[in-house]
């Protein structure tokens, strides 16, 4: 079977009703290549119904050694003949190139999507390389030698600021010692041989001069916007600067639209703000660390009344989705850009930056952050604006406090659904969460044995709420027993469910096994059912048993 239509990387070209050549499905294939690889059907209608293949694409073998005669550097593809409705097709499965491809006849050509979501074939020109090998992992543009800089376009006064991070966040890093040469040098500030030297990219986006950094690294700017419905009440538009200044110009643009809020309980005092501090300076230093920068755009900062959008040019680096940004290995399109960052204490040092966006964002109650807007040349971060949840708060306070440490990122996700559906199985949060089986398992049973999440049922049937603890300390004990009485009446049914499939009767052993009870809580159970009428005890000892009445 071919695969639907929406699950194809590539449009469909029709082999009878119009003729493809062989340059076009090289061309196909170059532009896969240098897009993200998928599979070109040859002899499918663009509706998806396949008409059959031309007889001079049949040869499988031989199309798949033209193919490799025909692109620089040689592509190897897997060719294989399929049967559909009756009709040949021929389907080319073409990888991800790690380098930029062409055609024989020197065409570099790669895939996007038109306005209306269908693929197109369209020229990638020299000034994308840098990009297409950046997005790889095989090109650090910020380690390359600034397009027209000069020593002095790195300015003494950012250079000064830049070591009083380090000593701030480092106060033993060896490079508080070194002079100005020597320590422009070690982070990469500056390369080439002695008396040749000249800044690097990194090196002016961090220390540079605003004219320089305007000269030689015309993308690196930013913009800030605070919408009130369609209305902006403020839009600064796109200006430069050194990062050690960017920073702390964005922070302070922001505060005025992220007020704190008090919480009090007891021992327990927090002041809690719409965006936690720490998830905003994350998501902002990530923006710029990871952005494209031989891509034109600014990176953008917009707060409206339903939360704050930070967006930044360049798509995810290869090998990380939205799915799996907190499992994926931390990978930088800007290794050197990076690591200036972290030895400054800018970015975290373990690469884990967005672990800190999700925990800022849960520990207060809100919703996770959506990079659902992210494309192949943005990504999109949207943070929901929402009035901290007290009773939260408080819970993983004092479940933190009780510890001696903070919730792992893989806690709060666990907690944030309970807290939203209520109810959830394993399979459930799996779902919802889009993490691993084994990270929301190792989540799960903690909290079960901390006592903050409480399980009812077995197998696939077992389901978990927050604790009669939890709901108590948020005078919410209604709840929970809703909750619970829920799951007494999930219970119920499975035994029902159970007895009419096992022609009528069941015994307590089998209730023990199938709700995961113990001896005298399923005796309770099938007693309480007796009693309500559901179920007749018959025999003794072992012909004891539960059946219908």
């Amino acid at each position: 079977m071919l695969p639907s239509e929406e699950s194809l990387t590539v449009e469909f070209k029709s082999e009878l009703a119009r003729p493809q050549s062989n340059d076009e499905i090289v061309e196909n294939i170059v532009a896969l290549a240098n897009t993200q690889g998928g599979t070109l059907y040859l002899g499918v209608e663009d509706d998806g119904t396949p008409t059959g293949v031309a007889k001079q694409h049949g040869n499988i073998n031989g199309l798949a050694a033209f193919v490799f005669n025909k692109t620089v550097p040689q592509q190897t593809v897997r060719v294989e003949l399929l049967h559909e409705d009756g009709h040949p097709v021929v389907a080319i499965e073409v990888d991800n190139s790690q380098q930029i491809v062409s055609t024989s006849g020197g065409k570099t050509l790669q895939r996007r999507l038109k306005a209306d979501g269908t693929p197109e074939v369209v020229p990638l020109f020299v000034a994308q390389f840098i990009s297409r090998l950046s997005q790889q992992r095989n090109y650090d543009y910020s380690d390359q030698p600034a397009p027209g800089g000069r020593l002095e376009d790195l300015d003494d006064g950012c250079r000064n600021r830049l070591r009083s991070r380090i000593r701030e966040t480092n106060a033993q890093s060896s490079l508080l010692a070194f002079d100005d040469r020597d320590f422009d040098r070690a982070l990469g500030l500056v390369s080439g041989p002695e008396g040749e030297e000249a800044p690097t990219v990194a090196g002016l986006l961090t220390i540079g001069s605003v004219e320089s950094i305007k000269r030689c690294v015309p993308t690196a700017s930013a913009m800030f916007q605070v919408m009130d419905g369609a209305v902006p009440r403020v839009n600064i538009d796109p200006f430069a600067l050194p990062l050690v200044d960017m920073f702390d110009k964005i922070s302070g643009l922001m505060q005025p639209w992220n007020p704190d809020h008090e919480i009090m309980s007891g021992l327990v005092h927090v002041n809690v703000p719409d965006f936690d501090h720490q998830a905003f300076r994350e998501a902002m230093v990530n923006a710029f660390c990871h952005r494209d920068y031989a891509r034109i755009g600014s990176v953008r900062f917009m707060v409206d009344g339903e939360g704050l959008t930070i967006s930044n040019p360049g798509g995810f680096i290869e090998g990380v989705t939205e799915d799996n940004l907190l499992t994926a290995q931390p990978r930088s399109r800007n290794p050197q850009l990076a690591l200036v960052l972290k030895t400054a204490g800018f970015a975290e040092r373990t690469g884990r930056g967005v672990d800190k966006i999700y925990i800022g964002s849960l520990a207060s109650g809100g919703a996770m952050p959506d990079y659902s807007q992210s494309t192949a040349t943005e990504v999109g971060l949207f943070i929901r604006r929402a009035v901290p949840d007290e009773a939260f708060v408080l819970m993983v306070a004092e479940e933190e406090r009780r510890r001696g440490g903070e919730l792992s990122v893989w806690a709060l996700i666990v907690l944030s659904l309970l807290k939203e559906h209520r109810r959830l199985t394993m399979t459930q949060l799996c779902e919802f969460s889009r993490l691993e089986k084994r990270r929301v398992v190792g989540a799960v049973e903690d909290l079960v044995e901390s006592g903050v999440v409480e399980a009812a049922g077995s197998g696939v049937s077992r389901s978990y709420i927050l604790s009669s603890k939890v709901y108590k300390e948020a005078n919410a004990l209604p709840a929970y027993v809703r909750q619970s009485n829920i799951a007494a009446t999930r219970g119920k049914g499975l035994v029902l469910e159970l007895a009419e499939k096992n022609g009528g009767e069941v015994t307590t052993s089998e209730v023990m096994e199938l709700l995961g009870l113990s001896y005298i809580s399923a005796y309770r159970l099938l007693k309480k059912m007796e009693g309500e009428g559901k179920m007749r005890h018959e025999g003794n000892g072992p012909s004891s048993r539960y059946v219908l009445p």
